[in-house]
């Protein structure tokens, strides 16, 4: 994968740092141990998170070095963790609607799948669930949008109001679920959407640590962690 760029984002401007995540916290007294999150009747686990930011990190370190980048791992770490609680939620709402994602998904999975073809197995399978997450969560909104309408008697709704009535009624689910991370994710689920929080319950001490677990981290101090803190 020579030419990384064209092929998967740029994690200092996707989904999984939009807006910064702060704080560095413990786990929440209410999560059993190895929960990252609760969604509905499933959960998504710390080891899978894990796995999921190590493996996406080590396929784009190489994009991040040329960019002069170095980001701390637990941006990426609480960014998986909402992607996947969002995930999961889609999937589940997918499922009790009897819907598919639909085509533009599949086309995201595929386009993927032909541009990570070089990198190890768990590094394409990283990839590939985060960079094509958004796609299935709106693929999952339009089709239970078009159903919302078709039952309300509109037959020739125009995808803009299909993708609406979907958004709406996947955060209704959303409200309606039980829905939590860890507050060590530095990251929670407001209006379908995960968004940086303040919930974490321990603080970065000391220079290097504060400076690098700002919103926008300072590269200089990021790269003074240690490697397994950090990505680049």
């Amino acid at each position: 994968m020579s030419k990384p760029r064209p092929l998967i984002g740029l994690v200092a401007v996707s989904l999984l740092l939009a807006g910064g995540l702060s704080g560095c916290g413990v786990a929440g007294t209410d999560f059993h141990p190895g929960v990252a999150a609760q969604v509905g009747d499933r959960t998504v686990s710390v080891s899978e998170v894990d796995s999921t930011a190590t493996s996406y990190c080590s396929a784009i370190e190489g994009q991040l070095q040329s960019d002069n980048q170095v980001l701390p791992m637990r941006y990426l770490r609480g960014g998986v963790a909402g992607q996947l609680a969002l995930l999961s939620a889609a999937q589940q709402l997918a499922a009790e609607k009897g819907v598919e994602a639909g085509r533009q998904y599949d086309q995201k999975v595929a386009e993927l799948e032909s541009a990570v073809a070089s990198l190890p197995e768990d590094q394409q399978d990283a990839v590939i669930k985060i960079e094509s997450s958004s796609t299935y969560i709106s693929g999952v909104e339009q089709a239970v949008g078009e159903q919302v309408l078709r039952d309300q008697g509109v037959r020739s709704a125009q995808s803009s109001d299909s993708i609406a009535a979907g958004q709406k009624a996947f955060s209704q689910w959303l409200d309606d679920q039980d829905v939590s991370i860890d507050p060590q994710f530095g990251v929670e689920i407001k209006n379908a959407q995960a968004v940086p929080t303040d919930t974490s319950v321990s603080y970065a001490l000391g220079d290097t640590a504060t400076k690098a677990d700002a919103e926008q981290p300072d590269p200089a101090y990021a790269g003074g962690l240690p490697d397994s803190h950090r990505c680049g």
